[in-house]
C-alpha cells in the first residue's frame, strides 16, 4: 500500500509516556518525542500528546513526566500501553517497572529512560506539545530500540488492525478539537 503522505514514512522510536498526580499514576504511547536541544548539559524533550488522554491530566497537574524508550523485545508492551485507557485500567498494575528518584515509574528492561519537568506548554486543539527539562536520565547501550515500521511488521494482524481502528477514532474525536 502507497502511503499517503511522505510522515507516514518515517520511522519513530516507541516511547511510553508514565505520569503520577495525587496517588494516580498511568501510562501511555506517545504520539511523537524528540529532542528539544541541543544543550548537552541542560538537555530538553519535546514530546507530544493528546489531550484527551488519562495520562496527559497527569502531566498537567503535576508537570513532571518520564519517557521510557521501548527495548525491541519489548514489542507486547505496545498495545497494552496504546490500546487501553488509563481510565478503565490501572496501565502499570503487573508491568515490571523501577522508579526514578522522584518516584516516577519507568518500564524495566527499556533502552533508557528520561524524567522531564515541563517548562513550557502549546496547547494545539488535537494536540498539546510539551517542551521538557530532563531532570535525570539513564541509557542502556546494548539494547536496541523499538521503531514503529519493525513493531507494526511484528504484531499481530489483529492488533495491528485494533491500533488501526483505535488511530481513525481518535482522528475523528481529535478533529472536533481542532474547531
Amino acid at each position: 500500500m502507497r502511503p499517503a503522505s511522505p510522515f507516514e514514512l518515517a520511522n519513530h522510536d516507541v516511547f511510553v509516556i508514565t505520569s503520577a498526580h495525587q496517588g494516580r499514576e498511568g501510562g501511555q504511547v506517545a504520539t511523537w518525542v524528540m529532542p528539544g536541544s541541543l544543550i548537552p548539559d541542560q538537555p530538553r524533550v519535546v514530546a507530544v500528546l493528546s489531550p484527551m488522554n488519562a495520562t496527559y491530566e497527569l502531566i498537567r497537574d503535576s508537570r513532571r513526566f518520564a519517557l521510557s524508550l521501548l527495548a525491541d523485545e519489548q514489542l507486547s508492551l505496545l498495545p497494552h500501553f496504546g490500546l487501553t485507557s488509563g481510565r478503565d485500567i490501572d496501565k502499570l498494575d503487573g508491568v515490571a517497572i523501577r522508579r526514578t528518584k522522584s518516584g516516577l515509574a519507568v518500564l524495566e528492561g527499556c533502552c533508557g529512560f528520561a524524567e522531564c519537568q515541563v517548562a513550557h506548554a502549546l496547547d494545539i486543539g488535537d494536540r498539546v506539545v510539551c517542551v521538557a527539562d530532563v531532570v535525570e536520565q539513564e541509557v542502556d547501550p546494548d539494547r536496541r530500540p523499538l521503531r514503529t515500521q519493525q513493531a507494526f511488521e511484528r504484531l499481530p494482524a489483529e492488533v495491528v488492525a485494533a491500533l488501526g481502528e483505535k488511530l481513525l477514532r481518535d482522528g475523528e474525536r481529535d478533529r472536533q478539537l481542532r474547531r
